[in-house]
């Protein structure tokens, strides 16, 4: 690297100072590069250019933003040093020049960096102070709300006892009968008399059957002169039913 130093604008003007390669080559980048100049000094480092190219130089004010108008066209030697200051003092008086030159840019650099650095601290603190301010706003209003929240919470329980106790619910015990309907005694009386009913058709029917039997047997007894004596099992109604016709 090639330190490139010395007064650039002798009418003491700062600003950027913009480099970029004419073409790429190896350790440079390829891209603008910026520079800042203080008092229309400089005190940068550059890599030596190769044959053939050079660096494209241009000056912008601070804040300027446009597209870099190229003036200048720089070739850096391969040395430890370059000064570009007009008019510059003969190479025995180089070295008194240079440190003082050097110290001078570098008290530049660092008075400007302590200013933006103050500046960045001052505009922090009012930052700060205006958080504090929004904060303590902010406190205030809740603890407000807060309280009209209580207030309305025990006006709200007050009002709930007092309706309480004025309308506290008396509770009174009824004991109410209910007899049992009577549907479900008159559905089973109803079907008792019906199977009852049931039976008693069916029992007809088969005094029926044994009366028409008895009479066939009867004709046919008659018909074969054969003795009318029927033998059943004695004592069963049927028996005494039979027994009953005959004594007719």
């Amino acid at each position: 690297m090639t330190r490139v130093y010395g007064l650039l604008f002798e009418d003491r003007r700062s600003g950027i100072l913009a480099v970029q390669p004419s073409a790429p080559f190896f350790g440079c980048q390829r891209h603008e590069q910026h520079f800042e100049v203080i008092d229309g000094e400089i005190d940068i480092n550059l890599m030596p250019t190769p044959g053939g190219v050079f660096y494209n130089v241009g000056f912008k004010d601070l804040g300027d933003t446009r597209r870099t108008d190229f003036t200048l066209r720089w070739r850096i030697p391969n040395a430890e040093s370059v000064d570009i200051t007009p008019n510059s003092k003969p190479k025995e008086q180089e070295t008194q020049s240079s440190s003082s030159t050097i110290d001078r840019v570098q008290m530049r650099r660092l008075t400007t960096e302590l200013a933006d650095a103050l500046e960045c601290v001052d505009r922090l603190e009012r930052d700060l102070e205006q958080a504090k301010r929004r904060e303590a706003d902010l406190t205030s209003k809740f603890e407000a709300h807060k309280r009209v929240v209580d207030t309305a919470l025990e006006e709200r329980d007050r009002q709930i006892s007092v309706l309480s106790e004025q309308t506290a619910p008396q509770i009174k015990t009824v004991i109410k009968e209910v007899p049992v309907p009577p549907e479900p005694l008159e559905e089973r009386i109803e079907f008792l008399e019906r199977e009852v009913q049931r039976l008693n058709d069916i029992n007809d029917s088969y005094y029926q059957s044994v009366l028409e039997l008895h009479q066939l047997k009867l004709e046919r007894a008659q018909s074969a002169h054969l003795p009318t004596y029927v033998e059943e099992m004695p004592g069963t109604p049927q028996q005494r039913l039979i027994n009953k016709l005959r004594a007719k």
